[in-house]
C-alpha cells in the first residue's frame, strides 16, 4: 500500500510540475499590449500588418476610458502599425511576446511612444535621425521652391537637386553604418525595406548579408528575404523573367517574343502616375531616335481602368506596344519584377538579358547612345 501511495504521490508531483511548466511558458510565449489614447474614450483599435495575403488584422480591441488592452501570441517577431477609429493614419510598432507600453494622442500621434523592445527603440532613433537629412532638401523645397515663378524654378532646379542628391547621400551612409552596428536586431529587416530607394540594390545585397539569423527568422526578416530574391533575379545580367499579357486589343502578348531580335525597354507606368507621364516624352524622343536602329519599348500599365489607360496612350502619343491586365499595383508583371514605385524601366539585349534598370531622363538617351553607335 505504501508503494502505491507513494507512486501515486509521485504522478500528482509530476503533475503539477508540468502544469507549472506549461503556465510558465504560456506566459513567456504571450504579448500585452498596455495602452493610453488621449482625446478618445471609445471605439475599437487595431493592430495591422502586411502579409502574404495583403493586410491582415493581428489583434484588435475597445478602447474603455482612453484605455485598451490586447494579449495574444505571435509565432514570429512582426512589424505592424497601430491604426483606429479614433485617428487618420497608423503608428509604427513592433511587436514580441513581451509586455508593450504605448502611449498615443489622437490629435498627434507622430509623437507616440512605445516602450517594451529594443527594436522599437533603436528605429525609432533611426528613423529621427533619417528625418533630418530629408529636412535638408524638403526645407528648400516646401518653403521657398514651390512659392517660385517658373522661370525662377528653372533657375533653380539645379541648386535643389544638389542639396536632394547631398541628402540622399548622406542618408545611405547613415543607414549602412546604422546596420552594421545593429545587424543582430529585426528592425535592421524593416529599415532596409524601407529604405530601398535610398540605398540601391548593391548596398541593400551587402547589408542584408550581414543580418543575423535571428534578425532574418522575424517577419520583416522573412519580407526581406522575398524581396532579395527578386532583386537577385532581376539584376543586371540577369536573364528576363518571361510572362504573358493582354494588349489593347486583349490579344496576348509574350515578353520573349515582342523582345526577340532588339533592345527593348521594359516601361512600368501607369496613366494616374504623374511621374510616369512626365517622362513619356522622354521616352519618345528616344524611341524616334533609336527605333530605327533596333530599340523598342513595351508599356507595362499598373492601371485599372481601361478607358483612363487607353485615354493616357493616347493623349500622350505612344506608338509602342502597350499591355496590362487591369490590377494596378498587383499586376502580374509588375509582382515578377518586383516593382514597388513607377515610373520603373528595366533594357533588354537582343538575347533578352538585362543590360540596365530604371533610364530615366538623360541617362536613357546616354545608355542607348552607348549600345546602338
Amino acid at each position: 500500500m505504501k508503494k502505491y501511495t507513494k507512486l501515486l504521490l509521485a504522478i500528482m508531483s509530476l503533475a503539477i510540475l508540468s502544469a507549472c511548466n506549461n503556465e510558465v511558458k504560456t506566459q513567456e510565449d504571450t504579448y500585452e499590449i498596455n495602452g493610453e489614447i488621449a482625446g478618445a474614450n471609445e471605439g475599437y483599435i487595431f493592430i495591422k500588418a502586411r502579409g502574404s495575403e495583403g493586410i491582415m488584422t493581428i489583434d484588435s480591441t475597445l478602447i474603455t476610458k482612453g484605455t485598451f488592452n490586447m494579449r495574444g501570441h505571435i509565432a514570429k517577431n512582426s512589424f505592424a502599425y497601430v491604426v483606429a477609429d479614433a485617428f487618420k493614419g497608423g503608428i509604427p510598432i513592433f511587436i514580441e511576446n513581451t509586455t508593450i507600453h504605448i502611449v498615443i494622442n489622437k490629435d498627434s500621434i507622430a509623437d507616440t511612444q512605445i516602450s517594451g523592445t529594443k527594436a522599437q527603440e533603436i528605429y525609432d532613433n533611426s528613423k529621427q535621425e533619417m528625418a533630418a537629412f530629408d529636412d535638408i532638401w524638403q526645407g528648400f523645397y516646401y518653403n521657398t521652391y514651390r512659392y517660385m515663378t517658373d522661370e525662377e524654378k528653372a533657375k533653380n532646379e539645379k541648386y535643389l537637386n544638389t542639396i536632394y542628391d547631398s541628402a540622399q547621400v548622406m542618408k545611405k551612409n547613415f543607414v549602412s553604418d546604422f546596420i552594421k552596428n545593429n545587424a543582430d536586431n529585426y528592425a535592421c529587416a524593416q529599415v532596409i525595406i524601407e529604405q530601398e530607394q535610398a540605398l540601391g540594390e548593391d548596398e541593400m545585397l551587402e547589408s542584408y548579408n550581414l543580418l543575423s539569423n535571428t534578425a532574418l527568422q522575424s517577419l520583416p526578416g522573412e519580407q526581406l528575404t522575398k524581396r532579395i530574391t527578386i532583386i537577385k533575379r532581376t539584376t543586371i545580367g540577369q536573364p528576363l523573367i518571361d510572362f504573358t499579357m493582354n494588349d489593347t486589343e486583349g490579344n496576348p502578348v509574350k515578353l520573349s517574343e515582342a523582345a526577340k531580335g532588339k533592345y527593348l525597354l521594359v516601361d512600368f507606368w501607369a496613366a494616374w502616375c504623374s511621374p510616369c507621364r512626365a517622362e513619356n516624352p522622354n521616352v519618345l524622343a528616344n524611341y524616334n531616335k533609336y527605333h530605327a536602329k533596333g530599340f523598342d519599348v513595351l508599356g507595362v500599365s499598373f492601371d485599372e481602368k481601361k478607358e483612363n489607360w487607353l485615354k493616357a496612350v493616347k493623349d500622350d502619343a505612344l506608338p509602342w506596344l502597350q499591355i496590362s491586365d487591369l490590377k494596378g499595383w498587383a499586376n502580374a508583371a509588375g509582382k515578377l519584377y518586383g516593382i514597388s514605385s513607377i515610373p520603373q524601366n528595366i533594357l533588354l539585349d537582343p538575347e533578352g538579358k538585362i543590360i540596365a534598370k530604371n533610364l530615366r531622363g538623360e541617362a536613357l538617351g546616354e545608355k542607348l547612345k552607348e549600345i546602338l553607335k
